[in-house]
């Protein structure tokens, strides 16, 4: 969005955004039931931000995408305004991984807008913009993607994986996997970037997978069983190494079918939702649970037996499961 103001940059706009639109937004239409809730309930948290105006044609207007984000933040965290909630998550001195899912490009991946919008919270809370480090595991997977390789226009580091750390490996019921070096050794926490979409195997790709596959070298025999339990394993082994503090889906856009990377955009909906939470198990049940309705209104089979990863994690103690026991918070901007 472009500004009147001489000298307002984006990211002065995005401090002006946090204390006035996001705020009035939220002040209207949030309440203090929605208060984080405390270390150790039996209950997970999920907000979903929805907005008729993400869309500007075929563009995602960064503006729209930005409130969004701050919003859900703001949202889940309780903090007063959007500064707050990401100091939060963040501090100075710190680095931080964004892991994207680009593999569905050209239909279904992480955003940019979504992308800048976390970059650009995370600058307003202190970090550095060397660093900040956008990644994926497979350099293939950037090509026909709106991520370059090198330095991306907030001073990012944009960066390819496929380098493993082989001392510090996952036992899984598959055999050993090894973490990629990016998360391990390059960065404090990861902020988790998946998107909505089905999956041949797995019946549905999110916050789960896009760590335990998107993170680790994997073989074929991953795969068998749905993925069942090598994602959860994988999983485990992730949060033992890593911190992750925060998801934020990118549901702007997603396919409830001929994912994880769709030819056709015959089975892509416009879901116009970023979901925030700290829990991949709870975030991962709803967002299945969108799915599968989404193909039940189209006729095409269940995959809810082929979402067992879910229940695995659930049972593994890496988050709530239950969808009796996830609080959904919806929040309009």
């Amino acid at each position: 969005m472009a500004s009147s103001e001489p000298g307002l940059t984006r990211r002065g706009f995005v401090e002006g955004l946090v204390g006035s639109a996001v705020s009035a937004a939220l002040a209207t239409r949030c309440s203090a039931a929605e208060a984080p809730l405390p270390p150790g309930t039996s209950r997970a948290r999920v907000v979903r931000v929805e907005s008729p105006d993400v869309w500007n044609g075929d563009t995602r207007r960064p503006e729209v995408v930005t409130a969004m984000v701050n919003a859900g933040l703001v949202s889940f965290t309780g903090e007063p305004n959007a500064s707050a909630a990401w100091r939060r998550i963040a501090r100075p001195g710190m680095r931080v991984g964004f892991k994207i899912n680009i593999m569905g490009r050209p239909f279904v991946f992480t955003s940019r807008e979504v992308t800048d919008a976390a970059i650009e919270g995370v600058l307003v809370a202190g970090v550095k913009p060397g660093d900040i480090t956008v990644w994926d595991r497979k350099p293939e997977v950037f090509d026909s993607s709106p991520y370059r390789p090198g330095t991306g226009r907030h001073g990012e580091r944009v960066k390819a994986g496929s380098r493993y750390h082989d001392s510090v490996a996952a036992e899984t019921s598959s055999g050993r996997t090894f973490i990629d070096r990016i998360p391990a050794d390059e960065t404090d926490v990861t902020i988790n970037l998946p998107v909505i979409k089905d999956h041949e195997d797995a019946g549905v790709t999110g916050a789960l997978k896009n760590i335990a596959f998107g993170c680790y070298r994997n073989r074929d025999s991953a795969h068998s069983g749905a993925c069942d339990p090598y994602i959860a394993e994988a999983c485990q082994h992730f949060l033992k190494v890593v911190k992750m503090p925060l998801v934020v889906l990118d549901a702007t856009q997603g396919c409830f079918d001929g994912g994880p990377a769709p030819t056709g955009a015959q089975a892509v909906w416009r879901e116009n939702a970023i979901y925030v939470a700290s829990d991949p198990v709870a975030l991962d049940t709803v967002m299945r649970d969108l799915i599968l309705a989404k193909r039940k209104a189209a006729g095409l089979p269940d995959k809810l037996r082929q979402c067992r990863h879910i229940r695995t994690a659930a049972a593994m103690g890496l988050g709530v499961g239950d969808p009796a026991r996830i609080d959904v918070v919806t929040v309009r901007v």
